[in-house]
């Protein structure tokens, strides 16, 4: 009888350790994590014409990566929490397309956040594959005084001159004749690399408010300084005022 009942005592015992193993979530299961920073993707099928990507996550969840040809691929909300999934979407540079003559493609992917430092998961539609998000780690120069910029996929030149509190304001010279003006923020999160964007054009030329996200790297992606090794802010604007007009793009800014 003593044996027995032992015997029913360790089943018992065994059967809430599994029950309790049983119970943790996708990525680990000990969510959610701080994935507020800058980040670098890679994937393992094209996403539009892209496999590796640089970018930043916000605290909103707002995840942006570019390529160095200046395409963007936006990925669903990443909070930090132990998955994720919905649509990947990614946009060609201005005045390019995708293989298939589309300028712009979606994706649908299932992610896991497995700790503040890696992020998994697949692409479902098509192309299927699967991608890994791993931190970059570049470090933070404060911005402030006369700064210049590209606009990648135009002509334009940026003259912008940066307050300490991330206020912005110059011009956007798409040619040597005529400017428009620029103004806008920069709001640093916390110590992270990552800044919420905002950027307004007008009135002196066609007005229009954007918003995006943005992050600081030593490289130079786009050659727009010779490759030296300085410091270059990424902004990645992804909304408008006026949509089905304006597309998404990339400004890179630097001295």
């Amino acid at each position: 009888m003593l044996r027995a009942l032992v015997l029913w005592l360790s089943c018992v015992f065994a059967g809430v350790l599994c029950m309790s193993c049983g119970s943790s979530g996708s990525g680990g299961g000990a969510g959610p994590f701080n994935v507020v920073g800058d980040w670098q993707v890679h994937f393992t099928a094209d996403v539009g014409a892209t496999t590796t990507g640089y970018g930043a996550i916000d605290s909103a969840g707002l995840a942006a990566f570019i390529d160095t040809s200046g395409n963007i691929v936006k990925f669903p909300a990443i909070t930090g929490a132990n998955s994720f999934s919905g649509t990947v979407t990614a946009y060609a540079v201005n005045g390019t397309s995708f293989p298939g003559g589309n300028v712009t493609v979606t994706d649908t992917a299932q992610g896991d956040v497995n700790s503040a430092t890696s992020i998994t998961g697949t692409l479902t539609g098509t192309p299927s594959g699967s991608f890994s998000i791993t931190p970059l780690n570049s470090s933070v120069v404060a911005i402030s005084g006369a700064m210049q910029g590209k606009v990648i996929g135009f002509s334009d030149t940026l003259s912008l001159t940066f307050s300490s509190n991330g206020s912005f304001s110059g011009g956007d010279f798409p040619n040597p004749v005529t400017a428009c003006s620029v103004n806008g923020t920069l709001n640093q999160q916390g110590t992270a690399n990552v800044f919420d964007v905002t950027y307004n054009l007008g009135p002196t030329c066609t007005s229009d408010t954007q918003t995006g996200i943005a992050f600081q790297s030593k490289t130079d992606y786009f050659n727009v300084n010779g490759g030296a090794d300085a410091s270059y802010l990424y902004v990645i604007l992804l909304t408008t005022t006026l949509p089905g007009q304006v597309h998404p793009y990339v400004v890179v800014i630097y001295q």
